[in-house]
């Protein structure tokens, strides 16, 4: 038997501030180790939630797993035609960017955009860019609407329109234009979107006409070396891996698409942090890309140290609470 303490004003007032504690306590920052191969090399990420799994794409192995958030085990998901570089899911369906490559990432046979079911991985089809460009590599690509993808070429610096129903791609920006354009997020009106070029920045890209307009940040800011981009609200949150020191940043929009706060949201000396995705209350990323352990026919360099993708989750909650004090 239990005994009852006794209760009076006073018990009932701190079981109220107890409460409200707990509820006010910041969510912590989860680790996730997965058991995928020490080679597999991974690049895109996504969450089914659905099936509550994330879904990883792999360079080297030319296939998609999946990996459960409890325990970091993975799961053979489906094979690709190549690299898989961007995954985003729409509805019931996976859409992945891949590309073949060849010597040095500039000799490249086949790039494309290919689709699956995430009820059992099914493949819904394979759609290669009929230009034969070597340089051509998809990178990340982005859904717009229930018709229409836009891929981002880092090889050509184009971006393409791949229209989902009759599978015809057409360029939005010419080749050249950019000079390493990576992750994409969708703008704050239908008619933009963001895009990261490697070396020069942040860009809203109409889709009406193509035209790109660099985004202004307050001075000092540092806005090159994006890969991944991500929008969430009035905030963009990017994957800053070209600097000496990596980074999450999270970038505040002013009302004209100018960036007015720059945080260092996570500084991540000594890793190498791939692309993420939104998920479950949290920004989820992979940590160690380590694409810098591969030579350029993506075989591991001597003495090269390969560890299993791990996972980092940082709780949005940090966000809010930052966007809430600077009111």
């Amino acid at each position: 038997m239990t005994a009852s303490l006794p209760r009076n004003g006073n018990d009932a007032m701190v079981a109220l501030l107890l409460a409200f504690a707990l509820q006010s306590t910041p969510a912590a920052t989860r680790e996730l180790a997965t058991d995928l191969p020490q080679g597999f090399l991974p690049e895109g990420v996504e969450w089914d939630a659905p099936r509550s799994r994330f879904l990883i794409g792999s360079i080297r192995e030319f296939r998609i797993a999946y990996v459960d958030p409890s325990n970091g085990r993975a799961g053979a998901f489906a094979d690709a035609p190549g690299s898989v570089l961007g995954l985003h899911v729409d509805g019931g369906t996976l859409w992945a960017a891949w590309t073949r490559f060849g010597h040095g990432f500039d000799h490249n046979p086949a790039s494309g955009i290919a689709a699956w079911s995430l009820d059992g991985g099914r493949a819904l089809g394979n759609w290669p860019l009929p230009d034969r460009d070597p340089r051509t590599n998809l990178g990340d690509l982005l859904v717009l609407d229930a018709h229409t993808l836009v891929a981002s070429d880092s090889g050509t610096g184009a971006i393409w329109r791949f229209d989902v129903r009759t599978h015809a791609y057409t360029r939005l920006i010419a080749p050249g234009t950019f000079r390493s354009p990576q992750g994409l997020a969708p703008g704050r009106t239908p008619d933009a979107i963001y895009l990261a070029d490697y070396p020069t920045g942040l860009w809203r890209v109409s889709l009406a006409n193509g035209d790109a307009t660099q985004l202004k940040a307050p001075p000092g800011s540092e806005l090159r070396g994006i890969d991944g981009l991500y929008r969430r609200g009035g905030l963009l949150i990017a994957v800053q891996n070209g600097t000496k020191t990596p980074r999450i940043l999270a970038l505040t929009l002013g009302a004209d698409d100018t960036i007015v706060r720059v945080r260092r949201w996570r500084e991540m000396p000594g890793e190498e942090p791939g692309l993420g995705t939104l998920a479950d209350g949290r920004f989820w990323f992979v940590t160690n890309d380590q694409w810098n352990e591969y030579d350029d026919d993506l075989r591991p360099k001597a003495g090269a140290a390969l560890r299993s993708p791990r996972l980092r989750g940082l709780p949005l909650s940090e966000l809010d609470a930052a966007a809430a004090n600077a009111q």
